[in-house]
């Protein structure tokens, strides 16, 4: 049985909460889960995610059913994603207020043990089993692309003072290039999206055993406490998909 969990907080400093993440089963092995983080003004950033979230979800519960091919399914995720895309740069063109907003992405669109997966920003998805976890994105930001170039080292980049500064989002123009993986999970493995509020706070090493705790607890509600309790600096949102 496929399970999905979720919930968000506005964290322990900001005044409002720019996250929004979606999820839900469209077949009886078919399902999906997205996650936003919202950039822009004091509104913008969650006009901007739960546009984006709106938008991609009526696609996704519209389309995507069981009987799918991998190369159909992948479809139904591009078309989702740049309709998202360019609903949100034509609200930021239009009004003023919602002038350069944007969002951050993920979201892994399931059927049974294989999962298509896009990451879009500084957003996370993890792939963990037990106490061991992976991370399957890899970050759009500018400090990544120092590490790629050679010029940073990973330890150096988790406290750059730009660490983060995204070079990919939704909205913020006409063209969109998506990260796209399939990825084949085995029975134990439990799947993690998450916004860097709660990444932020995360040791790899970390990410299995705070996952496992939420899975037996059958609550995402102690990875949102694990990222309050060591800081909160930023809205946190949490999704985990598992297995029982």
């Amino acid at each position: 049985m496929i399970n999905i969990m979720g919930s968000t907080h506005k964290g322990m400093v900001r005044n409002e909460n720019q996250d929004t993440f979606k999820f839900n089963m469209t077949g009886e092995k078919t399902g999906y889960a997205i996650v936003c983080d919202g950039m822009g003004g004091e509104k913008a950033g969650d006009v901007a995610s739960a546009t984006t979230c709106k938008v991609i979800s009526h696609f996704f519960d519209r389309d995507l059913k069981d009987d799918m091919t991998e190369s159909s399914i992948k479809a139904v995720i591009f078309s989702a994603i740049s309709a998202a895309n360019a609903k949100v740069c034509s609200m930021s063109k239009e009004n003023a207020d919602y002038a350069g907003m944007g969002t951050t992405l993920v979201l892994v669109v399931f059927q049974d043990l294989q999962i298509h997966v896009v990451n879009i920003g500084d957003s996370r998805i993890y792939v963990t089993q037990k106490d061991a976890a992976k991370q399957i994105t890899k970050d759009h930001t500018m400090v990544q692309r120092l590490v790629d170039q050679g010029e940073l080292s990973s330890e150096e980049a988790m406290h750059h003072p730009k660490r983060h500064v995204i070079t990919r989002a939704i909205g913020v123009g006409n063209t969109l290039n998506i990260d796209y993986q399939f990825y084949e999970l085995q029975p134990e493995n439990a799947v993690l999206l998450c916004t860097d509020g709660l990444s932020n706070y995360l040791d790899e090493k970390e990410v299995g055993t705070v996952v496992e705790k939420s899975i037996k607890e059958k609550s995402t509600q102690s990875l949102i406490d694990y990222a309050n309790s060591r800081g909160g600096s930023d809205n946190i949102t949490a999704v985990v998909i598992y297995r029982s």
